[in-house]
């Protein structure tokens, strides 16, 4: 059964992140520190990191909307957006030391390079590959591919977007990175049959116009037509 790592606490070195002359990180038995007799994972940075399975992720989904009904999308996309903007507060601290001489930050680097710095570690923790589309950043848009989806894969076809812990990260991710409101909509989802899901990330109007569009039956290409 696969496993999918979630971090959970702050790391333990915020000033030099714990990435000093270190970049990549290529197997788990480099990424990830055991600690058997305290039965904790940490990511090399002191992040502390907790392995769930497939049948957690899936319990986790179905459980709250057995609870709640549909508000259990919100609840999981702002966990979501409060994890990526969390996660993009360490990782411009591990970025400005490692990269920046302690000088720069996130927003003054590459953004290829800064978000395929920052995605590789969750690549390794089992939340997938990823595709980034920064070609419409002039009005404001971006798109986001993700195979091997850690929370479609652990659910059934169910004919409907079940990534809403995914869309809210990325929201999170790019309100911090563009420093103004960020949100975002799975407009393609592995649940709902298709080979990969897909996001599109923009200002609020955008994103309205395309759920608006999804749910009167638009395909994600269909959407990105229409808005860039």
């Amino acid at each position: 059964m696969s496993q999918t790592y979630t971090e959970q606490n702050p790391p333990i070195n915020p000033n030099d992140g714990g990435f000093k002359g270190y970049h990549n990180y290529y197997t788990r038995e480099e990424f990830f520190q055991r600690d058997p007799a305290k039965g904790e994972i940490h990511l090399r940075d002191g992040q502390r990191a907790a392995a769930v399975s497939e049948d957690f992720i899936n319990g986790l989904h179905h459980g709250l909307e057995e609870d709640v009904g549909d508000a259990s999308n919100l609840i999981m996309y702002k966990c979501g957006f409060e994890w990526g903007l969390q996660d993009m507060t360490r990782f411009n601290n591990r970025m400005r030391h490692e990269f920046g001489g302690g000088k720069l930050d996130v927003w003054q680097m590459n953004p290829g390079f800064v978000f395929e710095t920052w995605w590789w570690p969750l690549t390794v923790e089992g939340w997938g590959a990823w595709t980034l589309d920064l070609s419409f950043k002039a009005k404001e848009i971006s798109f986001v591919e993700i195979r091997n989806s850690a929370v479609a894969y652990s659910m059934e076809q169910i004919g409907k977007p079940v990534c809403h812990l995914y869309a809210g990260m990325f929201a999170g991710v790019m309100s911090f990175f563009e420093r103004t409101e960020r949100q975002c909509i799975e407009v393609q989802c592995y649940a709902m049959g298709n080979d990969c899901c897909k996001f599109m990330v923009g200002p609020p109007k955008q994103v309205n116009a395309a759920e608006f569009w999804h749910q009167e039956g638009a395909t994600a290409e269909d959407i990105r037509g229409k808005l860039t």
